[in-house]
């Protein structure tokens, strides 16, 4: 049973550029495409069910299944959208809360259509702070495969601090162990 405070509060966060908010049934569509496309795939850890998931899963993740994450009080998602208008940007997730350590993972994707904008790193550097901030938690971090270079120039832009290596941690679609680099922001840091 969740005590008071174990669910992350449905919120809207705002940066310079982004809306991040809760997905809507119309984002289906959208998450659904980057889903599909390869990069997201080959970089999905193993056993990721949405790699390459059809149209109703992302309807059913956009509609519920994050919102119920959320209420289960195992984190939280927010949509990228552009506050100029225009298709979703990406994907930004706290999740595997710790509520006793007070820490929590965080993930992010671009879609294929934003990249290079870094959309990621702004959304990322907001939910985090948001966490650390107005949530009390006392720790973010990310683990990032070390040959995914956009993932951690993503989690440098964005703040993250680097820890260091885990060495053979996790099974890839690519046949070797992928090492994780290891990122974190803790409340110090702001």
């Amino acid at each position: 049973m969740l005590r008071p405070g174990e669910i992350f509060p449905s919120t809207v966060l705002t940066t310079e550029r982004l809306l991040l908010r809760p997905f809507t049934a119309a984002d289906a569509p959208d998450v659904h495409a980057a889903w599909q496309d390869a990069a997201f795939v080959a970089s999905a850890p193993v056993g990721y069910p949405y790699a390459g998931a059809d149209l109703p899963t992302a309807v059913a993740w956009c509609t519920s299944g994050i919102e119920q994450r959320r209420l289960d009080g195992k984190g939280v998602g927010f949509a990228l959208a552009p506050r100029a208008g225009g298709r979703l940007a990406g994907h930004v997730a706290l999740f595997g809360a710790d509520w006793d350590a007070r820490t929590a993972e965080i993930h992010y994707w671009t879609a294929p259509w934003a990249r290079g904008h870094r959309y990621a790193a702004e959304g990322a550097a907001a939910v985090a702070r948001w966490a650390l901030r107005d949530v009390g938690l006392e720790r973010v971090h990310l683990q990032a495969d070390t040959t995914n270079a956009a993932s951690r120039r993503t989690a440098e832009a964005a703040g993250f601090q680097f820890e260091g290596v885990l060495r053979s941690l996790a099974p890839t679609r690519q046949g070797p162990r992928a090492d994780m680099a290891v990122y974190s922001l803790i409340r110090a840091d702001l």
